[in-house]
Order: C-alpha cells, then sequence, then structure tokens
C-alpha cells in the first residue's frame, strides 16, 4: 500500500515537471517568435523612412538645381545609383547575352 502511494506521487512528480518543462519551452518559443517580428517590423520602418527620406532628397534635388536630370539627382541622393559600371557590394556580373 505504501509502495502504490509512493509511486503515484512519484508520477504526479513526474507529470508536474513534464507540463513544466513543455510550458516553459512554449514560453521561451513565444518570446523568441515576438522578437523575431519586431525585429523585421524595425527594420521594415527604417527602410520606408529611408525611401521617404530619398524620394524627398530627389525630389528638391529636381526642383532646386537648374537642369538637374533625374538621374544625377538620383546619384547625388543614393551613391548606389551611380553608372560608371562598380557593382555595389559583393554582386556578380552575369551576362546571358548569346551572339
Amino acid at each position: 500500500m505504501l509502495s502504490r502511494l509512493l509511486a503515484l506521487s512519484a508520477d504526479a512528480q513526474s507529470r508536474r515537471v513534464f507540463w513544466a518543462v513543455v510550458s516553459a519551452l512554449a514560453l521561451v518559443q513565444l518570446v523568441a517568435f515576438w522578437m523575431l517580428c519586431s525585429h523585421q517590423v524595425r527594420r521594415a520602418e527604417v527602410r520606408d523612412a529611408t525611401a521617404q527620406v530619398q524620394r524627398i532628397a530627389i525630389s528638391d534635388c529636381l526642383r532646386y538645381i537648374p537642369h538637374a536630370t533625374l538621374h544625377g539627382c538620383a546619384a547625388r541622393v543614393d551613391p548606389a545609383a551611380r553608372d560608371d559600371g562598380a557593382l555595389p557590394g559583393n554582386a556578380i556580373a552575369v551576362n546571358f547575352a548569346s551572339r
């Protein structure tokens, strides 16, 4: 009778530990997912703000600089928009033209 009581107590204890571990794991996953989502939202907000600032800068350049062209203003605002043949970052030139 005592052995049955001890077995039930050990079984209940192992169930509690199991559910505590499962609950902690679920909570950690929810926090990690929230952190990932908030990081991506922040990056998207920065990207949108940067694009808006660039649009305003190009608009001001076209408005206030005489004889300015869209390409010239874009090159002033965004150095990556230059047309000197340089590739941005670690891009690789690919040519699929056939003769």
